[in-house]
């Protein structure tokens, strides 16, 4: 899969599977991909003031590969940047992480500062004594969009793509007796300026933001250390696959003895809504049945898998609104008596199709969504714990649903634990928005794509709140992109398969209905803009569409990815956007698997609506503001939809939060 023609010349992928012991470990950077669930180890957090200096950046050799005359050529043209020594007194101060655009946090044109080019980022950290004889990594939860890292004079390694998280080690080059320096540079060439891009398309309709988007730390653990550990739930039973990664970054072997432990999440617990760490939310021990202990020899710098099984008895299914938790607790003991431990949040349920039906834990469920861009009119997409949270709380409470569809892209690592936390499920994507075939042609090559994927799977693989996996938004080409679907369909369900659902998002126009590029996925799901974007009116467009889908893929269930109408600036349509939005539901409601009464509608075959979009957003092209929302950008503002919305809803997941009868 990684594997790429001499035909493309440009910056390679990073990610790549490695077989051993019959588990193929994620590696990137040369080690492990690690879990980004936060553990109790030592923790340097990066965020803060940090100096910066932007710069006319050379796109092309941004997008050039890696290799000795790059990083030679990098060094002559930071001219010093990159030095320990380098007197940065004259360059700005930046808070980070926060997208380098200016914002002013007005809801209007212009308000954003479009900035795609190059910027320059530098500070200073020190480490103690503790941290000494430490695997010591870097964890970048979203830097946008090419990363270029030095530590102490040393260039380190890079990232592309401004949505996932990546990781590198440190460990052989930061020091313990003086200051640290690290510098990022990053360069965000303008969407639509470059067909190698994801994404690469000039009218992309979300924000490109440039800069350290997402939380940046360190982490220490100890050489011998749990990288991750990845739980499937096999049934509704309680049978669980665990899959621990052992990463030895010492010189020397090492012999360990793994040791594992469950535990029911404390729903009650202040940090169940107030804290990622996984740690914090143990209750009781559950009780289970299975050996989840194993003693291993690694050599040195060799990664190992153990595979482990256990039965939770009279297990507690996760479910919409019943966020029923365990915690999975691992200790790593080696012989010098040094101990790494490893938690993380999972959940019992599963998710497969009938027919027409997604089953979750077995029975039909209607999926009722809203979509929403991880946004704010004052920080961009950098995003807290907490204002992820209140997000989410205001779409169940206050709109009843139990579906969140997470825009174009991976959102921050802390939304799909939330959503575990609030029994919200979603559907993740990566951000291929409306590729053609030329973008298609150059990631035959590159395969970034894939690599996207991959980031995007392995950073949620324990989320029971991700039902599916999306392979990219209204593309234009079709050839290719079944040929593409086909591609990561066939590396998750054979490499490492999870037990999710795999779907797409595509244009209901392109081409129509009897798009072949179904064929591979779980779910039909496509964007129904009937009487807006393509031809027909809002209802009888959206009814006749929907009925040639389920003629041409009767045994698939079929899910409304997008449906919805602009406001206008102080709603001026919003007439409009209610009439869109009564006369598209009404068509989708008559073939949905559910009735208001929460009923199985025998007819029905639609398992999912998703109404497009919470909140307006800042588009790319920074002419206007996006009014598709149902809230203004200050989360507080509703549109006269939204309350027909509420209403609507409510019966859609009043009983049970959305499974059929």
């Amino acid at each position: 899969m990684n594997q790429q023609s001499m035909t493309y010349t440009g910056i390679r992928t990073t990610f790549s599977l490695q077989q051993q012991d019959g588990v193929h470990i994620p590696i990137q950077n040369g080690i492990p991909v690690p879990s980004f669930d936060p553990q109790e180890r030592l923790k340097l957090d990066l965020a803060g003031e940090w100096r910066k200096q932007r710069f006319e950046a050379d796109h092309d050799f941004s997008m050039a590969q890696r290799d000795e005359r790059w990083i030679d050529q990098a060094r002559e043209e930071a001219a010093g940047r990159t030095e320990a020594d380098y007197n940065d007194s004259s360059w700005e101060t930046i808070m980070l992480p926060r997208p380098e655009n200016g914002l002013k946090g007005i809801e209007a044109a212009g308000s954003s500062e479009t900035y795609e080019n190059g910027v320059w980022y530098r500070r200073t950290f020190k480490l103690d004594e503790q941290w000494k004889d430490k695997a010591v990594t870097l964890h970048a939860l979203s830097i946008s969009y090419v990363a270029d890292i030095w530590v102490n004079g040393l260039w380190i390694g890079y990232h592309e793509g401004g949505f996932a998280p990546f990781a590198i080690d440190l460990t052989r080059y930061v020091c313990f007796d003086n200051d640290n320096t690290i510098v990022i540079r990053v360069d965000n060439p303008p969407w639509g300026s470059r067909s190698d891009m994801i994404p690469a398309t000039v009218g992309t309709d979300f924000f490109n933001y440039t800069g350290v988007i997402h939380d940046l730390y360190l982490s220490g653990s100890e050489a011998c250390h749990i990288a991750r550990v990845d739980s499937v739930p096999l049934d509704t039973e309680g049978n669980v696959r665990f899959t621990a990664i052992i990463e030895n970054r010492s010189n020397v072997p090492a012999t360990v003895e793994l040791q594992g432990a469950l535990f029911e999440a404390d729903q009650q617990a202040e940090a169940f809504l107030g804290s990622p760490y996984a740690s914090k939310i143990k209750g009781a021990e559950a009780a289970w049945d299975g050996e989840l202990s194993a003693t291993l020899t690694l050599q040195a710098r060799e990664a190992r898998a153990v595979t482990l099984h256990a039965r939770i008895r009279n297990p507690k299914l996760w479910a919409f609104w019943q966020p029923n938790l365990y915690v999975a607790q691992f200790t790593l003991v080696n012989r010098e008596d040094q101990s790494d431990s490893f938690h993380t949040q999972f959940g019992i349920r599963t998710v497969a199709t009938e027919g027409a039906d997604i089953l979750l834990n077995g029975r039909a469920v209607f999926l009722a969504g809203i979509a929403r861009h991880e946004e704010w009119p004052d920080t961009g997409r950098t995003a807290t714990w907490d204002r992820i949270r209140d997000d989410l709380q205001q779409m169940r409470s206050e709109l009843h649903v139990n579906y969140v569809r997470t825009a174009h892209y991976p959102n921050h690592v802390y939304t799909a634990m939330l959503l575990d936390r609030l029994g919200l499920s979603t559907a993740s994507e990566i951000p291929l928005w409306q590729f053609t075939r030329d973008h298609f042609e150059i990631q035959e090559e590159k395969r970034l794509s894939d690599q996207m994927w991959r980031e995007m799977v392995f950073s949620q693989y324990n989320r029971p709140s991700v039902l599916m996996w999306s392979t990219q938004n209204e593309s234009v080409e079709v050839k290719l992109r079944t040929v593409y679907n086909t591609r990561l369909v066939h590396d998750l369900k054979t490499r490492y398969p999870d037990g999710r659902l795999t779907t797409q998002s595509a244009a209901a126009d392109q081409p129509g209905a009897h798009d072949p590029s179904m064929e591979p996925l779980d779910v039909a799901s496509w964007t129904m803009y009937f009487g807006i974007f393509h031809g027909g009116t809002y209802y009888e467009g959206t009814k006749k569409f929907l009925e040639d889908a389920n003629r041409l893929w009767p045994n698939k269930p079929i899910v409304n990815t997008e449906y919805g109408h602009w406001s206008g600036e102080n709603n001026v349509v919003s007439d409009s956007q209610i009439e869109t939005y009564k006369e598209t539901l009404k068509a989708l409601m008559e073939y949905a698997v559910i009735n208001p009464d929460g009923t199985r509608n025998h007819d029905g075959f639609v398992a999912g609506i998703d109404y497009w979009i919470m909140y307006d957003w800042y588009v790319n092209h920074n002419n206007w503001i996006d009014t598709f929302g149902i809230y203004h950008m200050d989360r507080k503002t509703i549109k006269p939809v939204g309350e027909l919305i509420r209403a609507d809803y409510r019966t859609f997941t009043e009983h049970e939060g959305g499974f059929v009868k």
